[in-house]
């Protein structure tokens, strides 16, 4: 068997080593935050038909290895409509370093089990972050766009909601983000979406380090000037010369600008590139622009830093004194912003110093692959920053299309034309393929043609990420643990009797599955805000979680994995429908005896939630477990005007709530307490005699 193998294996190899090298540049380096080399061909087969399904890691373990890897490639140019050779050609490598969907071509996510198809046909969806390539308006605009291309073709109806849980929730996340299935940093793996279902099913994630475009290159939409927010032209012409970037020629003050039409000379339209200068997004600032220098943590920044986050997100303080008045925003994207690097975010500097050459364009030099880059400081030289220069990016609204369809059930195609076609290109006048078509229609039926539902106004308050130490938080939503929960059947009230509205104060209030949950003494009442149904139970606490003890401290809800974690005295419980890990001490979580109970908890971040303990938070790692180190802190650095001995402290309808006795106190993303009121009448909605 094994000689048999040995002319395979060679010529494998020899299709490996007879790939065409790129001519070489004068110099060539290993830039900082690169792999120090690639992996070889049979590294990027083995590992691409792991990842898609076509083979399996036994298979790979086995003695005839390349047999099962010829099997498996001609499994995949079957799929993907390559030429059948289970040979590692030209053509099959290709297709594996293609920019594509991470969903599988065979079978599914393993951890996930989605259904066929959603069981309703009036479909809600939430953006939860934005990327900062795109103005939020843009983003938007192309999801919509995208849900359109499905219900144009099908009764499916798509409505945009700004909180609660949607049947579709929608996020940009980088590597690792909560999932179990990370992405790849720029290019290779774009995005993926799960199957219909609740939970995470039916959920589409981007990833962050991709450079998100409408597919054309860069889109910089202006403010202010006298073009209504229309996007910048490049190239523009000013005073007689030609411009691809914004500029602070003209001016000066020092703020970007650029032409919305070919020629600011003839037409005079113009308006302000995205600049901290300008604003800043995001965070508890009002979108007031950075204020340089500033001081953090006793040092003093002259630009937008990442110093402070675990997320990578450039922030700035918008006060002099970050330490002092904990005011600080996120920095806009520039229109020079590199993508990946070591700079990620950072604007290229020009000119800038490499190899003791002055350079101030983009360039390729240094590289064997063609790509451009700039350093994002003066002097590469000697700072080593830098990140590749803007180029085409995908296309958010055609890589939404493909994702959508994951997100209502469909498989990827056979069909290179079809949008559900597994690899992206850039379709510039899109129609969907009759492919497509029929397989949506065969899931859901023929449609007229609905429009989607127009998105309700936005909030006037959006949700923003915590202040404490720049950035103790991040613009994504909480991350997921590797098992979706099992689904809790509808509980049976054990005594309708039992008025909640009698109730003086509650042990623990939160929100499970978009509905308010009231604990008290075994017993729990559910009200939603979304039905007219009104206060639902009293419900047995034993028989929906069983287990746990009658009277309990603090609930939350892990908003994607479902997750429901109990505290009771100085113990925790974690419920999977009926299934539970626990108890276990609060201990294990890193919260040390200067908490007697925990009296709340605040969902925030990428999986960060804050547990309250009389007067001090900790921050608490939801996937790992464990609080994160510099806690706990004063609850008053940040939530002032409430009290400081709350009994239940939630979060819902994205507002922060702290109770004491009958009463609670809101406080608005923005750490300012808009209401005080009674939890009988606000929140129970109890009949006021």
């Amino acid at each position: 068997m094994g000689l048999l193998l040995a002319p395979l294996a060679l010529a494998l190899l020899a299709l490996c080593r007879a790939a065409p090298l790129h001519s070489k540049p004068q110099a060539v380096i290993t830039f900082p935050g690169e792999l120090l080399s690639a992996p070889s061909d049979m590294e990027l087969a083995e590992s691409y038909l792991l990842r898609f399904g076509y083979i399996q890691e036994a298979e790979v373990r086995r003695s005839s290895k390349h047999v099962s890897l010829a099997k498996a490639l001609c499994r995949m140019q079957k799929k993907l409509g390559l030429e059948e050779t289970g040979e590692l050609d030209a053509s099959t490598l290709e297709a594996m370093r293609a920019p594509r969907c991470g969903v599988p071509d065979v079978g599914g996510f393993l951890t996930f089990e989605g259904e066929l198809k959603w069981d309703h046909m009036d479909l809600t969806y939430r953006v939860m972050n934005y990327s900062p390539d795109l103005d939020r308006a843009v983003i938007d605009d192309a999801f919509q766009r995208a849900f359109k291309v499905w219900s144009d073709v099908t009764p499916l109806t798509f409505t945009q909601i700004y909180s609660g849980e949607a049947d579709i929730m929608i996020m940009f996340g980088s590597q690792e983000h909560g999932d179990g299935y990370p992405f790849d940093g720029k290019d290779g793996l774009l995005a993926h979406a799960f199957p219909p279902g609740s939970g995470i099913q039916g959920d589409a994630h981007f990833d962050d380090d991709e450079f998100w475009t409408l597919g054309t290159g860069l889109e910089v939409k202006t403010r202010y000037g006298n073009a209504n927010g229309a996007s910048c032209h490049f190239p523009f012409i000013f005073e007689g010369r030609s411009y691809s970037r914004c500029i602070t020629e003209g001016r000066t003050d020092g703020m970007l600008w650029c032409a919305t039409t070919a020629s600011y000379d003839a037409d005079k339209t113009y308006g302000f590139c995205p600049s901290e200068l300008l604003y800043t997004n995001g965070g508890n600032s009002d979108g007031s622009p950075c204020v340089f220098p500033f001081i953090f943590d006793g040092a003093s920044y002259d630009s937008c830093t990442t110093d402070g986050r675990s997320d990578g997100y450039r922030w700035c303080a918008t006060t002099a004194n970050f330490d002092q008045d904990k005011k600080y925003g996120f920095c806009p994207n520039r229109d020079t912003a590199v993508i990946g690097g070591n700079s990620q975010g950072d604007p290229c500097v020009f000119p800038f110093t490499f190899l003791g050459q002055s350079y101030s364009a983009c360039t390729s030099q240094g590289r064997q692959d063609g790509k451009l880059w700039c350093a994002t400081t003066s002097n590469y030289d000697t700072d080593k920053k830098w990140g590749f220069c803007p180029d085409r990016g995908y296309s958010i609204f055609l890589v939404a299309a493909h994702e959508f369809g994951h997100s209502l059930g469909l498989d990827h195609s056979s069909v290179r034309e079809a949008l559900m076609y597994p690899m992206y290109s850039y379709v510039q006048d899109f129609q969907l393929h009759e492919d497509d078509v029929q397989g949506i229609q065969y899931l859901y039926g023929r449609g007229s043609g609905p429009q989607p539902t127009p998105p309700a106004p936005l909030p006037t308050e959006e949700p923003q990420p915590m202040p404490t130490e720049a950035g103790s938080a991040s613009t994504t939503e909480e991350e997921e643990e590797e098992e979706t929960p099992e689904p809790t059947s509808e509980p049976s009230p054990v005594d309708p009797s039992r008025d909640a509205c009698v109730e003086k104060n509650f042990d623990a209030i939160t929100e499970i599955n978009g509905e308010l949950h009231f604990f008290k003494n075994g017993k729990y009442w559910t009200h939603s805000s979304f039905w007219k149904s009104g206060i639902q139970g009293a419900f047995s606490i034993a028989n929906t979680w069983p287990g746990l003890p009658a009277v309990i401290d603090a609930v939350f809800q892990d908003v994607l994995t479902k997750r429901v974690f109990f505290f009771a005295g100085r113990q925790f419980w974690v419920f999977s429908g009926k299934s539970a890990v626990g108890p276990r001490g609060i201990e294990k979580l890193g919260i040390g005896k200067e908490a007697g109970r925990i009296t709340g908890a605040l969902q925030r971040g990428r999986g960060k939630v804050l547990l309250f303990s009389g007067e001090h938070y900790w921050r608490l790692d939801v996937k790992v477990q464990t609080v994160d180190k510099g806690y706990p802190r004063a609850t008053d650095d940040v939530f002032t005007g409430v009290p400081l001995d709350a009994r239940n402290v939630f979060l819902y309808q994205d507002k922060y709530h702290f109770c004491r006795d009958s009463f609670y106190w809101r406080m608005t993303p923005r750490y300012q307490v808009d209401r005080v009121g009674y939890i009988r009448y606000d929140l129970l909605q109890c009949p006021q005699h």
